[in-house]
C-alpha cells in the first residue's frame, strides 16, 4: 500500500488538473456571464517567481435573446496573491495625454508605460436609432498613483463609428486567498447609451531598470514538495449591473512545476 499510494495521489492531482481549465458561466435573472482566463506560461517556479502575463476574458448576454442585456456598471477582478506587481522603475501615463487619442497615438504618446491589451465590445444605444455595436482594441497603460494606490489606464480605440474612451482601473490590495484586485466603473457620462457585451485583458510587460530585468507580474507554482504541480484559486471576479444585482465567479487553474 505504501508504493501505491503516491501513484493514487498523482493520478487524482492528473484528474484535477485536466479538469480545473474551463470557463465559468452564471445566470442571474435575465443575465448570462462567462469569465475564463489564467496564467502564462503553465510551467512555473517552485520556490520564488518568474515573469508571467495574466488573461482575462468575459462575457455579457442577456438570456432571452433580448438586444439589450443588463448594463455593466463596474467590474471588479481579485487576483490570487500568489501573483505579484513589480513596477519600480516603470514609466507612467495620465489619462489627460491619451484621450482622445487613436491607439497608434497613445502608443507614441505613452508607449514606454503600456503593460497589457484587450478588446471591448459595447452595445451602444441613442435616441431616435437603432442600437449597433461598437469594438475595438485596447491599451493598457502603467498610470500615476492616486491616494496611495496603482493604477491602469484602459484606453479603447474604434473606427465604426470613430470614439475613443478611458476606463481607470484602481489596483487595491486585499488579506487572504485574493491579494490584489484590479477595479473600475463604467464613467456616468456612458450610463445613458453603453451596454457592455465582452471585455477582455491580458497584462504582460517585461522591462529593465538600474541594468536588471524586471516583469510587471510575476507568479510561481507553489506545489507541495513531491508534487509535479498544483490547482488553485486563480480569480475571483464580481460584475455589478445597473440596478444593483451582482454576478460572481471563481475560476480555479492549475500549474506545473518547472524542471
Amino acid at each position: 500500500m505504501k508504493a501505491i499510494a503516491p501513484i493514487a495521489l498523482a493520478l487524482l492531482l492528473a484528474l484535477a488538473l485536466a479538469g480545473s481549465a474551463a470557463a465559468e458561466k452564471q445566470q442571474s435573472g435575465n443575465l448570462l456571464v462567462s469569465f475564463d482566463g489564467g496564467i502564462s506560461p503553465h510551467a512555473l517556479p517552485r520556490r520564488g517567481t518568474a515573469p508571467v502575463s495574466v488573461t482575462v476574458d468575459s462575457g455579457f448576454k442577456a438570456s432571452d435573446g433580448s438586444d439589450l442585456p443588463p448594463q455593466l456598471r463596474r467590474i471588479a477582478i481579485a487576483i490570487n496573491k500568489g501573483g505579484r506587481i513589480f513596477d519600480r522603475g516603470l514609466p507612467t501615463c495620465r489619462v489627460q495625454r491619451i484621450q482622445p487619442s487613436t491607439i497608434a497615438a497613445a502608443k507614441r504618446i505613452c508607449g514606454g508605460a503600456i503593460v497589457g491589451s484587450g478588446h471591448v465590445r459595447v452595445r451602444v444605444r441613442l435616441a431616435n436609432q437603432s442600437p449597433f455595436t461598437f469594438k475595438g482594441p485596447m491599451l493598457v497603460f502603467h498610470a500615476t498613483r492616486a491616494g496611495g494606490h496603482r493604477r491602469l489606464l484602459a484606453q479603447v480605440y474604434g473606427t465604426r463609428p470613430p470614439s475613443a474612451f478611458v476606463l481607470t482601473f484602481k489596483i487595491l490590495k486585499r488579506k487572504g486567498t485574493f491579494g490584489t484586485m484590479i477595479r473600475t466603473t463604467l464613467p456616468k457620462a456612458a450610463r445613458d447609451w453603453a451596454y457592455v457585451t465582452h471585455f477582455d485583458m491580458k497584462l504582460r510587460r517585461v522591462y529593465s531598470y538600474r541594468g536588471r530585468r524586471h516583469s510587471f507580474i510575476n507568479a510561481g507554482c507553489a506545489a507541495p514538495a513531491g508534487f509535479p504541480g498544483a490547482v488553485y484559486p486563480f480569480a475571483r471576479a464580481n460584475f455589478g449591473f445597473a440596478g444593483g444585482s451582482q454576478v460572481t465567479s471563481t475560476l480555479i487553474r492549475d500549474c506545473k512545476v518547472r524542471g
